[in-house]
């Protein structure tokens, strides 16, 4: 309603603004019914982190200390994005509280000053600005900063620590394949299969060849939950990002044309970018990694003891199954990667290119 109201009067300013907060509030109930409906899936996903977490720091140094590292590095980053949508969305909370301050404390009974709201708001046989509608009105805008401030606080939360989390342990799959081999006697592979030195060395094989397995499977496991738990609202994010980015920067350039800077405009751009560079960076350092395995569990010195030849089959299997790209993959969700991303932004600067043309011709 409130953006056919500003086509219909030639308000593109608020038409545009009103566009990209529908956009961007939309997600809400998109990220709560895919949660809501894969909850079971979300809990026991989370389960096998924590299982994770405690059986590596149960490991030697070297895996222990690669894995705390990074297990510090995803809380730093996620306090980094948390210290960022929390700035933005106060930002909105103080400016307005600042008008309202100047207003009670400053201006005069001469000035036609209007109580603003966080967000523009009209209503067709009514004024929103007056009381009580104000003040109702007022409220509810809080509560959908709060709202919108949760919801991609701990979303973009949870991708980050899952996926992060399965990258680092992809790490302790990479460090298991350079050791397959160690302190092992090459010379049981000569001795009969009943030897009890040759099971002796088998089980120790086996057991390290079985380890990289299941974490490998573990890696899959998780990335395919984190495409069924949010692949639509990464779907939604992929085909409707470039909207909002393009107008975003089309009310920047507007305030500039006026000679002003939107500083609060400037601030959520930012956010929007980077809320969609996140999931992209991950997807590509993801796959990166998987065929990493690949590489690592080839290189492991299989063909330079014949112990190679006991564990054959499985080496075959991990090197089959790393070559299958490792991605985000729900329907209608292209690879999710940086090459994804800066389509977007190209399509991005495309549509804000269209939108000022036809503007400056209006």
């Amino acid at each position: 309603m409130f953006m056919y109201h500003g086509v219909d009067v030639q308000d593109y300013s608020f038409a545009t603004e009103c566009f990209i907060y529908f956009v961007i509030v939309t997600v809400v109930p998109i990220v709560y019914t895919s949660v809501i409906l894969n909850k079971e899936r979300l809990v026991d996903l989370l389960y096998k982190m924590n299982n994770d977490f405690i059986y590596i720091c149960s490991l030697g140094p070297r895996y222990r200390n690669t894995f705390l590292k990074g297990q510090l590095l995803i809380w730093q980053l996620c306090v980094s994005w948390f210290s960022l949508v929390t700035v933005v969305s106060f930002s909105y909370f103080a400016a307005t509280i600042g008008i309202l301050m100047y207003q009670c404390l400053f201006a005069t009974r001469t000035e036609n000053t209007i109580r603003p709201l966080i967000f523009p708001f009209w209503l067709p046989e009514d004024d929103p600005y007056r009381t009580p509608n104000y003040e109702i009105f007022m409220f509810w805008e809080i509560m959908i900063i709060i709202i919108v401030l949760q919801t991609f606080c701990v979303f973009v939360y949870i991708l980050f620590h899952v996926l992060l989390h399965n990258f680092y342990l992809m790490n302790m799959i990479i460090f298991d394949c350079e050791v397959l081999f160690v302190g092992l006697d090459e010379s049981v592979a000569k001795l009969s299969k009943y030897s009890p030195r040759r099971i002796e060395v088998y089980s120790i094989l086996n057991s390290r060849m079985r380890r990289i397995v299941k974490w490998h499977n573990i890696v899959f496991q998780s990335v395919q939950a984190v495409s069924t738990i949010y692949g639509l609202p990464l779907v939604y994010q992929v085909m409707f990002s470039s909207i909002p980015i393009s107008l975003t920067a089309y009310q920047i350039a507007e305030s500039l044309d006026h000679g002003k800077f939107d500083i609060l405009f400037a601030m959520l751009g930012i956010v929007v970018c980077v809320q969609l560079w996140i999931p992209c960076y991950l997807g590509t350092i993801i796959r990166n990694k998987a065929y990493s395995v690949g590489d690592a569990i080839w290189n492991s010195g299989w063909h330079l003891t014949p112990l190679g030849r006991m564990v054959r089959q499985d080496i075959i299997m991990i090197i089959m199954r790393s070559q299958r790209p490792l991605s985000i993959k729900f329907r209608g969700l292209a690879n999710l990667d940086l090459e994804t991303f800066s389509s977007i932004m190209s399509s991005s600067y495309t549509y804000f290119n269209v939108l000022r043309q036809y503007t400056s011709k209006g």
